[in-house]
């Protein structure tokens, strides 16, 4: 088994990916290193389908030339015959142009999902769409990092991740990452912190701890976990790219409902209890007469049978919600 130095340089970090699975990267590129076959991919994910998140946004437009450096890497150290950055239409439109003339003659292609939707950032999702097939998740096991693009081993990491490991690769890496913070009463704006350091810490450092009763969602503004103010020294950053802030006295069944209209329509319809779960929360809790076993039965379901990560996420925010804040 061959350990690159590159990749004990990785591990050696402790890097863990930058989008929302948080997967040693170190062990993902051994993974798609080792899987037989000589025909390999690598895909930069920038396609950011998060709302309230826009580090990957503020990475191509300020360090194109650094993510390009990380997947280059990639590409080299796998021995791969093509690379990718994968983007929604929107990005696609602001940094295509930038992006091709710092690609020049590299065997690099640039590809635009569809439409900016939520699905087609999941990765089996992406390998799918760029192979002109239907945009849904693929069964798992196997996973892309065996049978990816076109049935061979695939590396597929966000945009973050890539500029991290160029840094990595130049000794310039400082376990630091990029945070956004936005919300009620709040400019939107993004920091570069210690990855270390706990939401509290991030709030005060960048100037935007609110004055008004509060509570946040870590991790974005759909599927990010609801936490009071007195949880906010109990998380940290590492694992998230950001955080939206909600006052206290929010309207609960406006923020409720933006959270199942946006599941019910985003969801793929792929698997049942996806494709069931989120319409019928919707309807049982705009019912005149609201069942709370049966919906918490339905997100039961949902958690635990859900296909791909769309369906268990899609009841993070409200579980938290009633979890953490409503009891406050």
């Amino acid at each position: 088994m061959r350990y690159p130095a590159i990749i004990n340089k990785i591990e050696q970090a402790g890097l863990l990916g930058r989008g929302c699975g948080t997967f040693s990267a170190a062990k993902k590129w051994q993974i798609v290193l080792d899987a037989p076959g000589k025909e390999k991919y690598v895909i930069a994910n920038c396609s950011e389908s998060e709302p309230g998140i826009f580090k990957d946004e503020f990475i191509l437009d300020n360090y194109p030339e650094i993510v390009l450096d990380g997947l280059k890497l990639a590409m080299q150290t796998l021995n791969a015959c093509q690379g990718f950055i994968y983007l929604n239409p929107l990005y696609y439109s602001r940094f295509h142009n930038k992006l091709q003339i710092l690609i020049d003659n590299d065997n690099i292609e640039i590809f635009s999902k569809p439409i900016k939707d939520y699905i087609g950032g999941e990765e089996s999702t992406i390998v799918n769409l760029m192979e002109g097939k239907r945009e849904e998740p693929r069964f798992k096991p196997p996973f892309v990092l065996e049978k990816g693009f076109l049935n061979k081993p695939t590396l597929v990491n966000n945009c973050e991740t890539f500029y991290d490991i160029a840094l990595i690769n130049q000794g310039k890496y400082k376990q630091e990452r990029f945070f956004c913070i936005s919300g009620d009463n709040t400019p939107k704006n993004i920091f570069k912190f210690p990855e270390t350091i706990n939401v509290k810490q991030a709030l005060l450092e960048s100037g935007h701890y609110p004055n008004f009763k509060f509570f946040i969602q870590l991790g974005g503004a759909m599927a990010g976990i609801c936490l009071a103010e007195n949880q906010l020294d109990d998380y940290a950053i590492q694992s998230y790219g950001g955080l939206i802030i909600h006052e206290l006295a929010k309207d609960e069944r406006q923020l409720v409902n933006k959270w199942l209209e946006f599941y019910k329509k985003e969801s793929c319809g792929q698997c049942v209890p996806c494709r069931e779960g989120t319409y019928r929360l919707y309807e049982i809790y705009n019912a005149k007469n609201f069942d709370p076993q049966l919906f918490a039965d339905i997100i039961f379901s949902m958690q635990n049978s859900s296909l791909c990560s769309l369906g268990k996420m899609a009841t993070t925010a409200i579980t938290s919600y009633f979890e953490n804040i409503k009891k406050c």
